[in-house]
């Protein structure tokens, strides 16, 4: 389909919400503040940012992987390499933040790999450090996304099934088995995961800030099929005038858009590591605001060059090469 201004739109404003938010608890401003219902789903403005992501995901597979008998390898692959290589390429740069940070704010090396040699590399590898029960890992903590789209990801071809067939009661389905998830793991956290009573203390404290240790409602995929589902089910039911409905605008407005929502996912797998850059900045006397400006223009060369190498890769015939091995 022709590319669409407003989902470029809404992926530039989901971003934004992200940076906001973590720029607020960077420097502890109202921006930063966690809101919603505590246990469920209680967000900062970056949770939305999130949210928006996770539908937008959703919109785009409905409406680009729908349209075609689903042969599940070869989907699969495909995702594999739309979001891994791009992210593989920010894994040392978020190690270089990771050790910046210690040198530059503390004056102290960091220990390279806190959780151990194995489980850093699979962590950072995979970007499943979620399903360890480490967040984000240590080098880039919004890494966590990376396991729950590609979980997401891998259940899309059962969610496609059924929307076809049935979108309104597969999403209102959807819909339970998320309230009942998200109410069962603000509780209990992650059901079959084996606890003691430390963790259980633990647990118990985390719960009165809000969320669970790990944090698994933001990336146990129960708990976000719906969102998911929700834009799956806005590519089926919205008719095509929809996603075009700002495709008039003149080119030299369209052409800047497309950019920064081409650029929303680097930066947003980029920025963590290097916001202490504006702390670092602001104690030499630098005003905060410039000091945005600066992260902003340098993170932004960044995710340009990330972006532009990743554009280099051979998709096209590496997806060719698993069509020849499939006939």
């Amino acid at each position: 389909m022709e590319r669409s201004v407003l989902l470029d739109l809404l992926r530039i404003t989901a971003i934004v919400l992200v940076f906001v938010a973590h720029f607020g608890q960077l420097l502890d401003t109202q921006a930063g503040m966690f809101f919603g219902i505590k246990n469920f789903y209680y967000v900062s403005l970056g949770g939305v940012g999130v949210t928006m992501f996770l539908v937008l995901s959703g919109v785009l597979a409905g409406l680009m992987d729908m349209q075609r008998p689903i042969f599940y390898p070869t989907y699969l692959f495909k995702k594999v390499l739309r979001i891994y290589p791009l992210y593989w390429m920010t894994i040392p740069l978020s190690m270089l933040g990771y050790v910046l940070n210690g040198l530059m704010m503390d004056g102290t090396w960091m220990t390279l790999f806190p959780n151990g040699f194995v489980q850093d590399i699979s962590g950072s590898l995979t970007g499943f450090y979620a399903f360890m029960g480490l967040w984000g890992g240590p080098y880039n903590p919004p890494s966590w996304f990376i396991a729950l789209i590609m979980t997401l990801y891998v259940v899309f071809p059962v969610i496609a099934y059924f929307m076809r067939r049935a979108p309104n009661i597969t999403l209102l389905s959807l819909l339970i088995i998320s309230i009942l998830s998200r109410w069962y793991v603000g509780l209990y956290g992650v059901p079959f995961v084996p606890s003691n009573w430390f963790d259980d203390i633990e647990s118990w404290a985390y719960r009165l800030y809000g969320f669970m240790p790990g944090r698994p409602g933001d990336w146990f995929v129960l708990c976000r099929l719906f969102e998911f589902g929700l834009g799956v089910w806005l590519a089926i039911m919205l008719t095509p005038k929809v996603w075009t409905i700002f495709n008039g605008f003149p080119l030299w407005l369209r052409h800047p858009i497309s950019i920064l929502s081409d650029l929303s996912f680097p930066l947003f797998l980029l920025h963590y590591p290097f916001l202490f850059l504006v702390v670092w900045l602001s104690e030499l006397d630098m005003n905060v605001s410039v000091a945005i400006v600066v992260l902003m223009t340098l993170l932004m060369l960044i995710a340009l060059y990330v972006q532009k190498l990743d554009s280099k890769l051979p998709r096209k015939a590496w997806m060719s090469g698993i069509d020849k091995a499939r006939d």
